[in-house]
């Protein structure tokens, strides 16, 4: 390791001018300096005296203002083999699996095996895009993080929400109230305060796709047909069933590790976070036809949707798309909306050419830069 706290890297990014110093983040930064030093320093004589165990750092705040980026930071500053960062819908993905095989194993206490399944030669956690929707997942979160805390793991999470308004109006939300409890009471919980969206790309208003490379208005089939024929490569089109979990995910059109896919097929099914990681794991690139104007009463096709651009954009998959609207129309108001304002900054960044730079697959880039 070569920089001594958090902040030691983040200033390195500032003055080399890779990255813009932002005040909001600040708090933010010292919380996981301290965090650090307790991994890096447990039994020293300042954290003998500490009164209060720390499970880890809860970071909140609005979309696009460095959470993950600051996750990132203090991830590589102590990535090892005893370290795991993951995406919340794959956390819970891997959790369920485990669950699954203690109860067939008649396992006394599954969450204690899940854990510590989970958790083998791990003893730092990073946890990204923290948030509860399910009511199934609401239920257990508190007994699984109290596993955690018990076996000394050091978890940090990022959340578009304040822990205090988690599963807020969520079913049987008075069971949930443990959990939170347990976040504020051993979590250092830190906002990143309001500024500027690092997602959001400024615009020129003169280009005929009007802000984005991939992001095409008003059913422009033709460019996206256009894109698909070149990032198949010449290689032939085919359809295909993902078996997995005795479920099936038919593909009618995919060619190169490449899949095409109109809005519904993917959104309208009651296909679920399992469904889209398995997904993500076959295919690098996706290309997604006609998303419409949703409404209120369209709640859990947004909500599908919105799943899906988070396992798309942790995954690094590549993504063009075509809709009615731009993406800051697409689901204004509703059960919802509010979280999705993530997704319409993920949309943004995922259809500029820079996220060229971040996709999985590389052979794509070389392909745009010839």
């Amino acid at each position: 390791m070569n920089s001594k706290y958090i902040s030691d890297k983040y200033y390195s990014l500032v003055n080399s001018k890779k990255v813009v110093n932002d005040p909001g983040q600040i708090e933010v930064i010292q919380s996981l300096d301290y965090l650090y030093y307790l991994i890096k320093m447990p039994f020293s004589f300042k954290n003998f005296f500490k009164k209060k165990k720390i499970l880890g750092v809860y970071i909140y705040g609005e979309v696009g203002r460095g959470k993950s980026f600051l996750m990132d930071v203090f991830y590589q500053s102590i990535i090892g083999k005893n370290s795991l960062r993951i995406h919340q819908h794959v956390f819970m993905y891997q959790i369920y699996n485990y669950l699954n095989k203690a109860n067939s194993l008649n396992i006394k206490n599954p969450f204690k095996y899940a854990i510590d399944k989970f958790i083998k030669n791990i003893s730092i956690l990073c946890v990204d895009e923290f948030e509860v929707l399910d009511v199934a997942d609401a239920m257990i979160l508190e007994r699984l993080y109290q596993e955690l805390y018990k076996k000394g793991i050091k978890v940090v999470l990022t959340s578009n929400t304040e822990p205090n308004l988690l599963y807020e109006n969520g079913l049987q939300r008075n069971r949930f109230i443990p959990f939170i409890n347990l976040i504020n009471n051993v979590m250092i919980v830190n906002k990143i305060e309001s500024g500027k969206d690092y997602r959001i790309v400024s615009q020129n208003r003169n280009d005929i796709k009007n802000f984005q490379e991939f992001y095409f208005i008003n059913e422009n089939m033709r460019l996206l047909e256009k894109l698909f024929s070149f990032l198949s490569n010449k290689i032939n089109v085919s359809s295909l069933n993902l078996e997995y979990n005795n479920r099936r995910f038919y593909i009618d059109k995919s060619a190169n590790n490449v899949a095409f896919f109109h809005f519904n097929e993917l959104c309208k099914e009651n296909y679920s976070n399992i469904d889209y990681i398995k997904l993500a794991e076959r295919f690098s690139w996706l290309i997604i036809s006609s998303i419409p104007k949703l409404t209120a009463k369209d709640r859990n096709m947004a909500k599908r949707f919105q799943s899906l651009i988070d396992i798309l954009y942790d995954e690094k998959i590549g993504l063009a798309v075509s809709s009615e609207v731009k993406p800051k129309d697409i689901y204004e108001a509703g059960d919802g909306s509010k979280e999705f304002s993530r997704t319409v900054s993920r949309l943004y960044e995922m259809t500029n050419r820079s996220w060229l730079n971040k996709i999985r697959d590389k052979r794509f880039k070389i392909m745009f830069d010839m």
